[in-house]
């Protein structure tokens, strides 16, 4: 290619960046209350980060038993946010109980059902033989202490229970293995 013509490649890549930051720019980051896991100044609650601890909650299992995420306290857990009407979320199911049953009680699976009867939700595990946590956030409290903005969602914790990857939409089931064997786990 001759001189002239990088040149213009050149002009034209510096032009196009150029243009991309001007609208950002304008456009603005958001901002960081969106998406970390700290507490704004007026005491709100913001999403929770890479990095934060996962904020604590309490709810019943299908079982109507109660179960805190500080109870997964020394163990890999997922986090996932579904409801039975999300198709994504019933191919996602599947693939967490081979996870789950591939770590053979090396990993906590809390799959939070989001607004739906304890009866749909039992029904929905009996049908596809769950043998990992279901329980019922009826009120959807604790999708919105994790700001969930659409399902699925799921959180991977160290056993620290600190949020080391937040996946949105469709888990990929090969990334979510790495990242469990990244934290110590056989997946």
């Amino acid at each position: 290619m001759s001189n002239p013509h990088r040149l213009l490649h050149l002009l034209a890549a510096l032009l196009s960046l150029g243009a991309a930051l001007a609208l950002l720019r304008h456009a603005g980051l958001p901002d960081r209350a969106d998406y970390t896991g700290i507490r704004g100044s007026d005491g709100s609650a913001v999403a929770p980060e890479i990095g934060a601890r996962a904020p604590d909650f309490t709810l019943l299992t299908t079982r109507a038993e109660p179960l805190a995420l500080q109870q997964m306290r020394g163990a890999t857990t997922i986090i996932n946010f579904w409801a039975t009407w999300c198709q994504p979320c019933h191919r996602e199911m599947l693939a967490l109980q081979r996870l789950y049953e591939i770590e053979d009680g090396e990993l906590r699976i809390l799959a939070l059902n989001l607004g739906e009867s304890a009866e749909t939700a039992r029904n929905w595990v009996s049908q596809l033989g769950l043998t990992y946590d279901v329980l019922l956030d009826s009120g959807e409290h604790v999708a919105r202490l994790y700001q969930v903005r659409g399902l699925p969602a799921t959180y991977l914790l160290d056993a620290a229970q600190r949020i080391q990857r937040v996946y949105y939409g469709a888990l990929r089931t090969e990334q979510l293995r790495a990242d469990v064997t990244r934290l110590g786990r056989k997946a």
